[in-house]
């Protein structure tokens, strides 16, 4: 098995070392890492050509894009470009743990017929401290517990979120077949978009009951910003997905967790029709006389209100 470190990034160098370093601090360092660049500025490069190049004890291959490619083909650009066998896929503000590379290189090798490994992620904030509490919450509402480490149902994994958008091993050929790209259909969701159709292969995936990787919680993130749609999106594709087979009890719980998020975020972009119709799913009916239920109707109400006025004029 060979390694390359794919990393797109954008104005953010200082954490683009941290991250880098991390790699560098490997038990087993990869071959190869990629950056893919769509800074307009030049701070960047310079710090990779001059500064990150030079240290590196594997090869750099830097890409700075003109005109930016935005993240979905700038990631898919890069996963192009890798050369050996296995993409470990993060981001320029998420450093990757020591034993990173080793733990899921080693679980892919032990497991073959495997497409992706992943462990799990500590969540920290900006400056970097810990959040501890905030990462068992979130690997334990994403399936990462010790009871499923070992192989894992690939749709599965991918639908309910346990496959992380980062800090994963994944294998070239698959990666690339799956392709980055998703062409503008996911909006913000780009990453769980890439995963869904990753986990419509039905391929086996590994997962490891260690940490591995980390996700920083940025106020300048794509995500985070008022016009973003990923809530809306992960749930719009993921029911297009879904199989009668696939609505498990563990399905069917991430789907009633979500999907309050999804009826949210849809009022908040003017889509209140496929909110309502969410509101009304089976999925969500039962919460109709919570505390959430009342929330979620009035912010669909205020955004019905606000589309009705807006097609007038």
């Amino acid at each position: 098995m060979t390694v390359c470190v794919i990393i797109p990034t954008y104005r953010r160098p200082g954490f683009l070392r941290e991250t880098v370093e991390s790699v560098w601090a490997q038990t087993r360092l990869p071959d190869e890492i990629l950056i893919g660049d769509d800074s307009p500025d030049d701070e960047t490069e310079r710090l990779a050509l001059d500064v990150l190049a030079p240290e590196s004890p594997v090869p750099i291959r830097y890409f700075h894009n003109k005109p930016p490619l935005r993240e979905a083909k700038n990631v898919d650009a890069l996963y192009r470009e890798v050369r050996s066998s296995h993409i470990l896929h993060l981001h320029d503000d998420d450093p990757v743990l020591p034993r990173c590379t080793e733990i899921l290189s080693s679980a892919l090798e032990k497991n073959p017929q495997a497409v992706a490994a992943f462990g799990l992620q500590y969540i920290t904030a900006e400056n970097g401290t810990l959040l501890d509490r905030v990462s068992e919450e979130v690997n334990q509402a994403y399936f990462r517990t010790p009871d499923r480490a070992g192989i894992v149902e690939g749709f599965f994994a991918c639908a309910v979120s346990m496959f992380p958008n980062n800090g994963f091993l994944i294998e070239t050929k698959t990666a690339c077949a799956v392709g980055y790209d998703d062409r503008g259909c996911a909006g913000s969701a780009v990453d769980y978009y890439f995963g869904l159709r990753l986990g419509r292969l039905r391929r086996p995936m590994v997962f490891v009951n260690e940490h591995t990787a980390t996700v920083r919680l940025t106020a300048l993130s794509e995500s985070r910003s008022a016009r973003a749609d990923n809530s809306y999106q992960r749930m719009t594709h993921l029911l297009a997905s879904l199989d009668p087979s696939d609505l498990t009890p563990d399905m069917l719980t991430s789907i009633r967790h979500h999907i309050f998020f999804g009826i949210a975020n849809a009022a908040t972009i003017g889509r209140p029709d496929v909110g309502w119709r969410w509101f009304l799913s089976p999925y969500f009916r039962w919460k109709i006389p919570t505390i959430k239920g009342v929330k979620c109707a009035a912010r669909l109400a205020v955004s019905s209100i606000k589309v009705l006025a807006g097609s007038k004029n």
